[in-house]
């Protein structure tokens, strides 16, 4: 497949996610998406703009190299954890961290091609769409926590009834609910995610893509051009990704721009990072 576009934006000072892909951009063999938790510590502490962004960089670093290799996706997980593991022993061997210490975690989805098709990984509630010829789709959007994400967005709505708050007061005042829904990251009756930690390994998800016609990769922030707005369905999303995926994150912060109270669209942030890569067929791939 080939990549046709590819897009990252930060809604604030740092941008938390991350993209990359492996082969040349007109036969991709390999494509991720990272997405860094919003962190709730009130700082940095491993030397990077956010703990987030330390972690995804980390990570893109680690996956450019395994990504390539002819190995199983659990084996390549296993791979970028343990390397990650040894990247947090060291980032934290001369810091003294709170007990109440949120670690750095990131959502990832990556898929690979191999002899028998492409396959794809997934780590919490970043999404992947894929299409097969003929027109139907498939989507992976659903995430573990999004009664928690419900329960966020209509308290935030309550606050800014009367006024509106600060993402850092909001931040604050939910704090202790953010740390009890994080700390069922997994764990049964929690939800997956990428940490410096062999619990990444517990809670995958696997899926046999085969032989699809197109493929898109994105964050929950991008997505939310689908299930925020209303912007695009999922068949749309796929064709406006495939003609410009620079459009549409401008139509999606448009739509935003429209609602910073979050009061027309609820939410609890009233913009998210956004990011996607677009993998459409290439006509000299086999199938």
């Amino acid at each position: 497949m080939k990549l046709a576009g590819a897009v990252t934006e930060g809604s604030g000072a740092v941008n938390e996610d991350g993209y990359g892909f492996a082969g040349p951009p007109d036969d991709v063999h390999a494509a991720w998406v990272f997405d860094g938790v919003t962190g709730i510590n009130g700082g940095s502490r491993l030397g990077a703009a956010s703990d987030a962004a330390w972690l995804v960089a980390r990570a893109e670093a680690h996956l450019a190299e395994l990504a390539v290799l002819d190995r199983p996706l659990d084996h390549i997980l296993s791979a970028l954890v343990e390397r990650l593991m040894a990247d947090w022993a060291s980032g934290t061997a001369n810091t003294a961290l709170p007990s109440d210490y949120d670690p750095p975690a990131a959502c990832l989805i990556l898929a690979k091609r191999y002899v028998s098709g492409w396959k794809a990984l997934r780590l919490g509630d970043s999404c992947l769409l894929a299409r097969w010829p003929g027109g139907s789709h498939r989507i992976f959007a659903a995430s573990p926590n999004n009664a928690f994400d419900h329960w966020l967005a209509e308290e935030a709505g309550k606050r800014r009834d009367g006024s509106v708050p600060d993402m850092k007061a909001l931040l604050a005042e939910f704090r202790p609910r953010l740390l009890a829904a994080r700390a069922m990251r997994n764990k049964p009756g929690g939800y997956s995610v990428l940490e410096c930690s062999e619990a990444s390994l517990l809670m995958p998800e696997y899926t046999d893509l085969g032989h699809p016609e197109d493929i898109l990769l994105c964050t929950d922030g991008y997505y939310r051009a689908v299930d925020h707005y209303g912007l695009f369905d999922d068949q749309a999303l796929l064709d406006a990704s495939s003609a410009s995926a620079e459009k549409v994150l401008a139509a999606l912060r448009a739509a935003e721009a429209a609602d910073p109270d979050c009061r027309r669209f609820p939410r609890f942030k009233p913009a998210d990072d956004a990011t996607a890569l677009m993998l459409i067929s290439n006509n000299g791939e086999q199938r």
